[in-house]
């Protein structure tokens, strides 16, 4: 992730900077984990502190230190429980308030729900990354979020065409046809891609644009043998591609385009023993510059705080698959 760098002094209300930081290092760390993957550092200075690192982790870090700087030179008591609440409070109101983007071809502004959703939609926007891969639990935004880029990129006449695919999942006692072993039908897993469409410009604008054919709900057999030029790709539940239909997949980046892979590398629903192409992608890319990768976490799940307490419980079970180790 390319972060744009920042620097803010913080003036400590007469308390001196070294003595601040040793007092409350506990502070510091604490909100250095809470804005990943953002990062800052803090050095002391003759009327406070400076704060140095990425942009958002910056503006975060300064409302923290500025908040328990008050609290401690007045009468409250800046105890771990304050100092927890102080950063609960000041990550969730820049979320709301600074963090939101205002998309043209949205029907309304994206509010993150969490500083790594921050992060990839920067990056989805940054116009050099050609592929650009999200991992992690499902209910962490990041289908979501890669529809809302393309949208915004084909209504900024950056791209001309976006195209969205993902492999069939064979279910429980479906009957394997010619047509579904290729992927050559559209079937009613592709409706999550719909929803989400009807949710970001309305059902009238998606049908438009299905209709001027310059958005596409392709299965992934329909891929096959097409190069897409000026084209934003869509390639979401990799981890249920294989090694051959990954190759396949990846390899149709033409001029001017550029392709996000979602999915999970713990959740593979492939058949037999045949390992996931998206663990394999992921494995060729170690040590390259060829892709931008960017990792969601349980703790980042946004669709309901069951769901990610369930995946911790899933989590500590053994799993037959081939993980990708980040």
């Amino acid at each position: 992730m390319m972060a744009q760098q920042h620097s803010l002094d913080i003036d400590l209300h007469g308390q001196l900077g070294e003595q601040f930081l040793v007092t409350h290092d506990d502070l510091v760390k604490t909100a250095q984990k809470a804005v990943l993957p953002y990062r800052f550092n803090v050095l002391p200075t003759a009327q406070g502190v400076q704060i140095n690192g990425d942009n958002v982790a910056v503006l975060i870090a300064s409302r923290i230190i500025e908040q328990v700087a008050r609290a401690v030179s007045g009468t409250d008591v800046a105890d771990a429980s304050f100092k927890k609440a102080t950063i609960s409070t000041v990550v969730a109101n820049a979320l709301k308030l600074d963090l939101a983007f205002r998309l043209k071809g949205l029907s309304f502004p994206v509010a993150p729900m969490s500083l790594s959703q921050v992060a990839f939609m920067q990056t989805l926007r940054s116009p050099g990354e050609q592929l650009i891969i999200g991992i992690g639990p499902t209910g962490t935004g990041k289908t979501h979020l890669a529809i809302a880029a393309a949208l915004n990129q084909l209504a900024e006449e950056r791209v001309k065409h976006i195209v969205i695919t993902r492999p069939h999942v064979v279910m429980q006692g479906e009957v394997v046809t010619a047509a579904s072993r290729q992927e050559l039908e559209n079937d009613s897993q592709f409706e999550f891609f719909e929803d989400i469409l009807r949710d970001l410009i309305g059902y009238q604008k998606f049908t438009q644009l299905v209709e001027e054919r310059k958005l596409e709900l392709v299965p992934l057999g329909h891929i096959r043998g097409r190069t897409f030029n000026d084209t934003f790709i869509i390639l979401d539940e990799a981890q249920n591609m294989t090694i051959r239909k990954m190759r396949m997949a990846v390899t149709r980046i033409g001029r001017a385009s550029r392709m996000v892979v979602t999915g999970d590398p713990i959740h593979i629903d492939l058949r037999g023993d045949e390992p996931s192409g998206l663990v394999h992608l992921l494995n060729l890319l170690r040590g390259t510059n060829l892709a931008q990768i960017h990792q969601f976490e349980n703790t980042q799940i946004i669709r309901n705080s069951l769901v990610a307490r369930l995946e911790d419980l899933y989590a500590g079970q053994p799993d037959n698959n081939q993980a990708f180790a980040a």
